[in-house]
């Protein structure tokens, strides 16, 4: 008999040690890819200035956070964020001991995985906001009311989408 817990989605958030390298990031997205199950995810962390923001130097672009791409399930998108903490929805619990072999075989340091509720499945207002009426539910509670720019990377098997917008 399957029960509504069986085939429910489950919300797991992985936190490393350290923040992760872009080469670090990629590799362990990969793995989690390649396991398969997800149904979405997210990357959170710092944001990565391309020019100092404060100070003598205010205004001065910083070369190491330039041309931070990453290739991730043979879509390739740019990181601005320092790879701090992953979140993901995946789609069944099957696949929660592929995921933790994933990480071991990514991250050469600990990291946590913790079970729980990170994602919305009902819009909020930002999300509305937003986005107006919300069709695909993948995307809800991946939007950061705050920021000026908008960016969000979708991927899909025939592309990735980034939306870029300026407020």
């Amino acid at each position: 008999m399957v029960t509504a817990s069986d085939t429910a989605s489950l919300q797991v958030e992985i936190t490393p040690q350290r923040y992760l390298t872009p080469a670090t990031a990629q590799k362990l997205l990969n793995e989690i890819y390649s396991n398969g199950g997800v149904a979405r995810i997210m990357i959170h962390g710092p944001n990565l200035p391309r020019t100092i923001p404060y100070g003598p130097g205010k205004g001065t672009p910083i070369d190491e956070n330039k041309d931070l791409l990453i290739e991730v399930a043979g879509q390739a998108f740019e990181l601005s964020v320092k790879v701090g903490r992953v979140r993901l929805e995946l789609e069944s619990e099957e696949y929660m001991p592929g995921l933790k072999a994933a990480c071991e075989r990514a991250l050469p340091f600990s990291f946590q995985i913790k079970r729980g509720k990170f994602f919305h499945n009902r819009p909020t207002l930002s999300d509305y906001a937003k986005y107006g009426d919300v069709e695909d539910k993948r995307i809800l509670g991946l939007i950061d009311p705050k920021a000026g720019k908008d960016k969000l990377a979708i991927l899909s098997e025939e592309k990735v989408t980034i939306e870029d917008e300026e407020r």
